[in-house]
């Protein structure tokens, strides 16, 4: 967690002066674990996801956005499916930090058993919102996920997505 927030403090240490994202601004996004993410329970073995996220939120201030995302993770035997609000802060209109709170509903179907589990996470960003235009991004981020209930553990991960700003101010 010290590293995240040392790699958190110097990518908002090196942003550059940019455009605002305005108050009234609409986010729309999908996003992927394009690299890796790995999962630790806390007494079992790591575990690598393939994931998607999209999302939709609503800039309630400069720079300041709340929204909705609905995701789907899937590993070897199990696959799970999110629901939940994040909310994010720029600086600069680039760099971003954000949190958010979700429930996780997870299958399992294995050789010896199959059931159904819901547990609450808490996802944890920073990234970098790299404008190909005026209203589409790439963003690159690093995710830290806290896992509650019968899933207590915590996940790092690398994901990229695509992003549209709409009605974005200049």
């Amino acid at each position: 967690m010290k590293k995240f927030i040392l790699a958190a403090i110097a990518m908002v240490s090196v942003a550059s002066v940019y455009a605002q994202i305005e108050q009234g601004t609409v986010l729309v996004g999908a996003s992927s674990n394009a690299g890796y993410n790995s999962f630790k329970p806390k007494d079992g073995d790591s575990q690598s996801t393939f994931s998607i996220e999209v999302k939709g939120g609503y800039f309630v201030a400069e720079n300041v956005v709340f929204g909705l995302n609905l995701g789907y993770a899937s590993e070897e035997d199990a696959s799970a499916t999110a629901v939940g609000v994040f909310g994010r802060y720029y600086i600069d209109g680039k760099f971003f930090l954000g949190a958010g709170v979700n429930s996780m509903t997870t299958k399992y179907d294995d050789d010896d058993f199959d059931f159904e589990t819901t547990v609450s996470t808490v996802p944890l960003e920073i990234g970098y919102a790299a404008f190909i235009n005026n209203v589409i991004a790439v963003e690159p981020a690093f995710t830290y996920t806290i896992y509650g209930s019968d899933a207590e553990g915590s996940g790092i991960g690398i994901n990229v997505g695509f992003t549209l700003y709409l009605n974005r101010g200049e």
